[in-house]
C-alpha cells in the first residue's frame, strides 16, 4: 500500500527503465551493493538484540535508486540530491545513518568528508549516535572505524583512506569543508537554507550525495516545504529534476487516519516493525481527545502538512477530570473578601506538599493562582483567580459587556477574588501567597519574568521569602540553577543542573494526565470558560513542541497557564541537593 507521490516515484523509475535516450542506466550491481552493505556490515536493535540490518521494502527502493541509477557518460551516481518524507517512526534516521557508514567507507571516494547535520547540536547528533552504535556492534567496523572522542564520540574515522563522519549543527556557522556525502535531520525545524547550501559545497568531489530526511511541516514559507513542492512537481512532471530522488509518504486526499486504520501503512510503511499500531492508536486516541494534539499527530505520524494554531481541548475531557473537593468563599461585603478555598478544605489539606503556580498577566487583566497537590500518582488541583474591577459597580459592569463575561455573577460566586482599582495589586497577590506558605508546605513557586520582580519586592519588604522558581512561558528553555553566591546547582554526575521547566513540556504533561486520568482539578465556571479560549501554537522549527498562545487566544487563559506551570514544577525531575538555598532567591536562573 503506498500514497501518491511514492505511486509516481515507482512509476518514475518504470518510465526511466524504458527510457531509450541513453543519458542514464540502471546498474543492478551497484544497486545491490548498497542493499548489501546493510545486513553483511550493520546491525539495529531489535526486541533487545542486535540483528543484522536488513532493509525495509521502502529503504530497498531507495537504496537501490539512489545508488543504482548511473549517468551513462560519467559511470557516476545519477542522483545527487535525495529527499525522503517520512512518519515518524518509519526508520529514517537509521537508514540515513548507514548511508553515512558507506559512503564513508565503501564509496570509493578518497578523503570522503560525511557530515550529519540539522537545525541544532543534539538533532545532529541523533543521526551520528545511530551510526556509532552500528559501528560499535560491528565486528569488522571496529577494525576499520576508529572513534574519536569519548561521552560522546564526535567523529568516526576510516584511516587507510582519511574519510570521517562527523556531525554539524547550522546553530554554528561552519565553511571550509567539502562533503562527499551531507545528510540532513528534520528539514522542516530548520529556520533557513544555511545547512542545505554548506553541504552543497562538494567542488572536486566526483558524485556527492545531498540525504535529507524529514518529517511533514506546518510552515509553507520554509526551505522543507520548498523540497517537498518541489519534489511533487518532479514526480507529476511539470520539473525537471534528473538529479534528485523523492520518496515522499503521504496519504490519499480521502484518507482520515483518525477514522480509518487501513490507511496508516501508506506513511508508516514499517508498521509494526519499527513503529506499532498500539502506539498509532494510543497518538490517535489523544488526538480525538485534546483538539491541540491533532495537528501534531497528523503531521508527524501520518505526514499531513497543517496550519500552525491549534485549538486545545474538548469540554467533555475537561469535565471527566473535574471533582468537587469543597467551596470557594463567597463575597462577605459586595464584591470584596471572596475568591478563596474555603477554610475547611485548607485545613484537611493543613502541611500538605504543593506546588504553585503564578500567572501575573498584564496590569489590568486577570491573574491565576494555580495550586497543584501530589496525591499517590494523582494531582489535585484547582486555581483561584485575581482582577481589578474599577472604582464603581459601573466600571464593572462596562468590563462585562466589553469582554461578554460575567464577571459580576463569578465574582458573587467566589470564584474570582475582586479588586478595587484599575490595575492588579501585587500586595494582594503577595498576601495570598504569604497566607498559603502558613497552611501548606509549598515546595516551589513556578513564575513568569513578567511583573514578578515588583511582587517579590513586595513581599521582601513585608520579610515574606517564597520558593521561586522560574518557568518560561514560551519555546525558550531556562538556563541553569544557581544559588544565591552564583555557583551552579549540579547534578549526581557533577554536571550543571539546567531548569526542567518550560511550557512545551508542562503542556504536554498536564494534557498527559487529562489522558492518563491522573490529575482532579476543581470545577469553575472561569476554568471552564478559559479551557475553550486556549489555543496552541506549534514551534515554528518544526520540533513538534507546543504552548499555549495567549495572542491567537480567544479571551484569558490566565488560569490554564497556570495550571500548566504548576503541574510542571510538581512533576519536573529535581536534582538530589538541598535547594534551600536556591529556591528561597529568586534571583537564580541564568
Amino acid at each position: 500500500m503506498a500514497g501518491p507521490w511514492v505511486r509516481l516515484a515507482c512509476q518514475r523509475h518504470m518510465d526511466m527503465l524504458a527510457d531509450d535516450t541513453g543519458r542514464f542506466h540502471f546498474d543492478v550491481d551497484a544497486a545491490q551493493r548498497l542493499i548489501d552493505f546493510f545486513p553483511d556490515m550493520l546491525k539495529v536493535e531489535e526486541a533487545g538484540e542486535e540483528v543484522p540490518f536488513y532493509l525495509l521494502d521502502w529503504q530497498v527502493f531507495c537504496a537501490g535508486s539512489i545508488n543504482g541509477w548511473r549517468d551513462s557518460v560519467t559511470g557516476y551516481r545519477l542522483f545527487t540530491e535525495v529527499y525522503i518524507e517520512g512518519a515518524k517512526g518509519c526508520g529514517k534516521s537509521p537508514f540515513a545513518a548507514g548511508i553515512g557508514l558507506y559512503m564513508m567507507l565503501a564509496d570509493d571516494e578518497p578523503k570522503a568528508e560525511v557530515y550529519s547535520g540539522a537545525s541544532k547540536k543534539d538533532q545532529a547528533m541523533i543521526l551520528f549516535q545511530d551510526a556509532v552504535a552500528m559501528k560499535q556492534s560491528s565486528p569488522t567496523l571496529n577494525k576499520r572505524v576508529i572513534e574519536i572522542g569519548k561521552n560522546p564520540v564526535w567523529m568516526l574515522k576510516h584511516r587507510k583512506s582519511g574519510s570521517f563522519f562527523r556531525p554539524l549543527s547550522g546553530d554554528k556557522k561552519k565553511s571550509g569543508i567539502r562533503p562527499h556525502c551531507g545528510l540532513i535531520d528534520e528539514l522542516h525545524e530548520h529556520k533557513d537554507r544555511y545547512t542545505v547550501d554548506m553541504f552543497g559545497h562538494t567542488k572536486g568531489r566526483r558524485q556527492p550525495l545531498l540525504f535529507i530526511i524529514t518529517n511533514s511541516g506546518s510552515d509553507r514559507t520554509s526551505v522543507c516545504y520548498e523540497w517537498h513542492k518541489n519534489g511533487r512537481a518532479v514526480l507529476q512532471g511539470d520539473a525537471i529534476g534528473d538529479h534528485q530522488f523523492f520518496y515522499i509518504m503521504a496519504l490519499d486526499p480521502e484518507d482520515d487516519p483518525l477514522e480509518d486504520e487501513s490507511c496508516w501503512p501508506k506513511t508508516n510503511p514499517g508498521l509494526n516493525v519499527t513503529i506499532t499500531e498500539k502506539y498509532l492508536r494510543t497518538q490517535v486516541l489523544a488526538a480525538r481527545q485534546i483538539p491541540g494534539r491533532e495537528n501534531v499527530v497528523r503531521r508527524l505520524n501520518f505526514c499531513q502538512w497543517t496550519d500552525a494554531d491549534i485549538g486545545w481541548m474538548t469540554r467533555d475531557a475537561w469535565v471527566s477530570i473535574e471533582e468537587d473537593f469543597g467551596e470557594f468563599v463567597k463575597p462577605s461585603d459586595g464584591l470584596f473578601g471572596g475568591g478563596f478555598m474555603a477554610p475547611d478544605f485548607a485545613e484537611a489539606f493543613a502541611g500538605a506538599d504543593v506546588s504553585l503556580g503564578l500567572d501575573l498577566a498584564y496590569v489590568t487583566d486577570m491573574a491565576a493562582l494555580a495550586f497543584c497537590f501530589p496525591e499517590g500518582d494523582q494531582r489535585l488541583c484547582w486555581i483561584e483567580y485575581f482582577m481589578p474591577i474599577g472604582h464603581t459597580l459601573e466600571d464593572l459592569r462596562r468590563r462585562e459587556s466589553k469582554d461578554d463575561k460575567p464577571y459580576i455573577q463569578w465574582i458573587r460566586e467566589g470564584l474570582i477574588h475582586a479588586m478595587p482599582g484599575p490595575v492588579i495589586r501585587k500586595e494582594f497577590i503577595g498576601r495570598r501567597i504569604t497566607e498559603v506558605q502558613q497552611q501548606f508546605n509549598v515546595r516551589r513557586v513556578a513564575f513568569d519574568r513578567y511583573a514578578h520582580k515588583a511582587l517579590e519586592a513586595e513581599m521582601v519588604e513585608r520579610g515574606v521569602f517564597a520558593p521561586w522558581v522560574e518557568h518560561p512561558q514560551g519555546f525558550r528553555r531556562g538556563g541553569t540553577l544557581r544559588y544565591p553566591d552564583g555557583m551552579p546547582i549540579k547534578d549526581e554526575n557533577g554536571e550543571d543542573f539546567k531548569n526542567p521547566l518550560w511550557m512545551p513540556s508542562s503542556v504536554f504533561g498536564l494534557e498527559g494526565r487529562v489522558l492518563e486520568d491522573k490529575i482532579r482539578v476543581q470545577p469553575s465556571a472561569v476554568t471552564r470558560d478559559q479551557v475553550a479560549n486556549v489555543v496552541l501554537r506549534e514551534d515554528p522549527a518544526g520540533t513538534g513542541n507546543r504552548m499555549f498562545d495567549k495572542s491567537k487566544a480567544l479571551s484569558r487563559i490566565d488560569g490554564i497557564v497556570s495550571l500548566a506551570m504548576a503541574v510542571g514544577a510538581e512533576d519536573a525531575i529535581w536534582p538530589a541537593t538541598d535547594l534551600s538555598a536556591f529556591l528561597n532567591n529568586p534571583v537564580i536562573v541564568r
